[in-house]
């Protein structure tokens, strides 16, 4: 990061972290993954590519994201490829501006229970792309916090969009604020 520091504070107890594993693993065709759990459920993160969550699930149990096969241990190159998993993209959805390839490797940060995903510079449009992943340690509950930050000289008009692929026959349920009428919950 340029001119800025980022402090991770610890909320945890030296029995909770010592109930949490990293671990560097090969996954899906890359290398360099870093694996997150605690006693019940488990990350994967890529770095060869992203910032890209590849796997979430219980440990030894079914991934609840989707990878694509054709694309899987892939990397470089200038086109856009599926791969799966969750990601972070640009809103409104439009060609380039969205499809920017993450192809390229994502250096990384690891303190406590938060791994720090941070995305060069997009080329395109000088944004950068981090995710901040946490998990706890004494609960199946993980937190990603997604940020987007522009440095490029230009303003850019654009929504943060986080995007899971789901495994095919699986369900997520995602907690919603409730449904208002009208106006009465505009901004």
């Amino acid at each position: 990061l340029q001119n800025s520091s980022i402090v991770l504070n610890n909320y945890i107890t030296r029995k909770e972290y010592l109930k949490m594993q990293y671990e560097i693993i090969e996954f899906g065709g890359w290398g360099n993954c870093i694996r997150i759990s605690n006693e019940n459920i488990e990350l994967i993160v890529a770095t060869e590519i992203g910032p890209r969550i590849l796997r979430f699930g219980f440990i030894g149990g079914q991934n609840f994201f989707y990878l694509s096969r054709d694309d899987s241990g892939k990397t470089g190159g200038r086109e856009w490829r599926i791969y799966g998993g969750h990601r972070l993209w640009l809103a409104p959805e439009a060609i380039p501006f969205s499809y920017y390839p993450d192809n390229e490797p994502v250096p990384f940060f690891i303190k406590d229970n938060h791994i720090l995903l941070d995305q060069p510079a997009e080329k395109t449009t000088g944004t950068v792309k981090q995710m901040e992943i946490s998990l706890s340690p004494g609960k199946n509950e993980v937190t990603v916090l997604h940020r987007i930050i522009n440095r490029s000289t230009e303003s850019i008009e654009l929504s943060p969009w986080a995007l899971s692929a789901m495994a095919p026959s699986g369900r997520a349920i995602i907690p919603q604020e409730p449904y208002g009428a009208g106006n009465d919950y505009l901004l």
